[in-house]
């Protein structure tokens, strides 16, 4: 899959000319989503983000991680929490003041399942 991602990411380069960037030199966000994107109240995901120059570069910059919904809970690392069933998204962005974001990345938190009571 990581060749697959590089040859891809090559030829974003190779058609895209001049890339706009940021005053950091930043160029686009690089988002690692985990297999799943489906998780259980309580349960964690954790995603990943690296900000590329127009090369391909890794630049050495501060990335946020947000979320505007209320099902999931989002860290400075990137460590997703679900809180309750329902949908999520969550989204990286360069530093407090964000001049580039990522596209938001849908999740699905699901009800833990219900516990069996006792029978006699």
């Amino acid at each position: 899959m990581k060749r697959l991602r590089g040859a891809l990411l090559a030829a974003l380069l190779a058609g895209c000319g001049k890339l706009t960037t940021t005053p950091d030199g930043v160029a686009y966000l690089e988002i690692v989503s985990p297999a799943t994107l489906t998780l259980d109240v309580g349960a964690t995901l954790q995603f990943a983000a690296r900000a590329l120059d127009g090369n391909g570069e890794p630049v050495d910059v501060e990335i946020t991680w947000r979320t505007p919904d209320t099902t999931i809970s989002v860290d400075a690392t990137g460590l997703v929490t679900g809180l309750s069933a329902g949908a999520g998204r969550v989204q990286a962005a360069l530093g407090d003041n964000p001049r580039l974001v990522s596209d938001f990345i849908a999740l699905t938190v699901k009800a833990p399942p219900a516990a069996a009571g006792w029978r006699r």
